[in-house]
């Protein structure tokens, strides 16, 4: 019999995104065990999916997006933040800038000092090794062989190259391999682009590992909560297609689902915060305080300036010229529609009393207004913020119904040192705009502008316009604090068989884009889980 022809799993992963896309690769390669990833998203490969350049077809909004926004933000002028996750498989890795960073190892190691044993840097580079394959050669740092490739993207615009020099004029280091022995400078950034496609979990994990005999995939399956009994969890109840399903799970169920999304299922299977849960008539089944607690993002803003025409790369964006670029990509996946549009940047210290980097530039040959380049206007912008975060927002239930999206509150800028380290990077990207290397270039500052200097003016200007960089984390994390949701092997604590695997767990943020720590996170997750098989 065809194993997909069996009743019941072994494995129930929920989400098939960065970390759930890997875990379920990984898992699946042991063919005696049953496996459902549960996706609540399509199966869609869609050319925006597969195209680098197309990511604000679907990182706007569209039917590949859960669209979330935030509560009132309190210290952000009450604005609501656009929240973007990937509604498809691969999650939001389908969606995202493909910038491929793992952070600083101070990162980890900080994590393994406060109570997330056998996550520090080296325990955790074989798995950043294992999964990837470093087109620029693998050495202590890189890998070679794995599912994810790493592009370094080379061949710059002439104000991308003004960028990179002028940081060199001001002081600063270059960074030549980033997410190797050495994070701090400028640098050219690594993508997850492979010979012009996006090389996300979708196509490199999800496929390769549905096309096993022992792996079951459904999409727009709605995972409405996760069955506990008697303090263990054997299953799942999940919508599709209008129809309530049941899974059950002989060995575990794993949740991959998300910062927002994962403490949300769990919240609604009865574990989190007693006296919440019972607000909403929920039955509780492990009273833990810290699910969606910690709930931290970067946050970023723009310093943006004019240019002359014709030197930036707004003109990119005429239709002409997008007709043309679409017509190489879908006939040679090369061209203009073969990268992403985050191509250098950056990660220095503000200040030698700085340990190591704690702000991050990504950098843009464009002129933009909010997240659009419009195709009449010319110039660059340095796109700026802090990456050791110390704010702390939160996710809740709006209610028991599970098809409500949940609230989201970042608490954004709510503590003195963010506010002070923005202040810091504004002024170090002055700093940098003003060098020669920009000469040729140069055009006016008109954001913030020249008459915003003071440090009330900056505070004033960084909450009216500071956005998400779309990196949520630490929502479900790990430890042994009253706040931990899950152990260091991230089992879910008082609840058997059941395990988070997403950026949820991260105790803190990481510097840098998180995608690449998540996609880890699942691999780490495969060898936690397959360890329990071999006993």
């Amino acid at each position: 019999m065809n194993r997909k022809q069996a009743q019941g799993f072994d494995y129930i992963i929920i989400g098939s995104g960065s970390a759930g896309g890997l875990l379920t690769f990984r898992l699946s390669q042991n063919p005696e065990l049953r496996i459902l990833l549960l996706e609540a998203g399509s199966g869609d490969h869609h050319w925006s999916i597969r195209m680098p350049a197309a990511t604000r077809n679907n990182y706007s909004g569209g039917p590949r997006n859960w669209c979330f926004e935030t509560e009132p933000e309190p210290c952000m002028n009450n604005r609501r933040l656009f929240q973007p996750r990937g509604k498809v498989i691969g999650g939001s890795s389908s969606i995202n800038g493909m910038v491929y960073v793992r952070g600083h190892r101070r990162d980890f190691d900080g994590w393994a000092e406060n109570g997330a044993d056998g996550w520090g840097y080296e325990d955790v580079l074989p798995y950043f090794q294992r999964m990837e394959t470093c087109r620029a050669g693998a050495d202590d740092y890189r890998g070679g062989a794995g599912p994810i490739v790493v592009e370094r993207l080379t061949r710059h615009h002439p104000i991308e190259n003004a960028f990179l020099e002028a940081a060199a004029q001001a002081g600063f280091a270059r960074s030549h391999d980033y997410n190797g022995a050495d994070q701090e400078g400028v640098t050219s950034f690594d993508v997850n682009i492979d010979h012009g496609y996006r090389s996300a979990t979708a196509a490199t994990c999800v496929v390769p590992a549905s096309q096993r005999d022992n792996v079951t995939l459904r999409c727009n399956a709605r995972v409405l909560r996760v069955l506990i009994d008697n303090g263990r969890a054997i299953g799942v109840e999940y919508l599709r297609d209008g129809k309530r399903e049941t899974a059950l799970a002989h060995g575990e169920v794993i949740v991959s689902a998300g910062a927002f999304q994962s403490p949300q299922i769990l919240m609604l299977s009865g574990i989190g915060p007693a006296d919440e849960l019972q607000q909403h008539g929920i039955e509780v089944q492990q009273d833990l305080p810290g699910v969606g607690q910690n709930l931290h993002d970067h946050l970023e803003v723009h310093v943006k300036h004019r240019c002359a025409g014709g030197l930036s790369k707004n003109h990119m964006l005429r239709p002409h010229r997008m007709l043309l670029a679409g017509i190489q990509w879908f006939l040679c996946q090369s061209g203009p529609a073969a990268t992403t549009h985050s191509r250098v940047g950056g990660f220095l210290r503000s200040d030698d009393e700085v340990d190591y980097p704690n702000m991050q530039y990504h950098f843009w040959p464009y002129f933009l207004e909010g997240w659009s380049p419009p195709p009449d206007k010319d110039g660059y912008c340095f796109d700026v913020g802090p990456v050791l975060t110390q704010s702390r927002g939160w996710v809740k239930l709006a209610g028991a119904d599970p098809l409500l999206p949940p609230r989201i509150l970042l608490n954004g800028l709510s503590t003195e040192r963010d506010r002070v380290e923005f202040r810091r990077c504004i002024e170090i990207t002055r700093t940098i705009a003003a060098q020669k290397a920009f000469d040729f270039c140069r055009g006016p500052e008109v954001s913030p502008g020249p008459d915003v200097v003071s440090d009330a003016d900056i505070d004033a200007y960084v909450r009216a316009n500071a956005n998400s960089a779309y990196h949520p984390c630490g929502s479900c994390k790990i430890g042994r604090d009253a706040l931990a949701v899950v152990d260091s092997e991230l089992r879910v604590h008082g609840i058997e068989r059941l395990r988070i695997a997403d950026a949820s767990v991260m105790p803190t943020i990481t510097n840098g884009n998180i995608n690449a720590p998540s996609m880890m996170i699942g691999e780490r997750a495969a060898d936690l889980i397959s360890a329990v098989n071999r006993h």
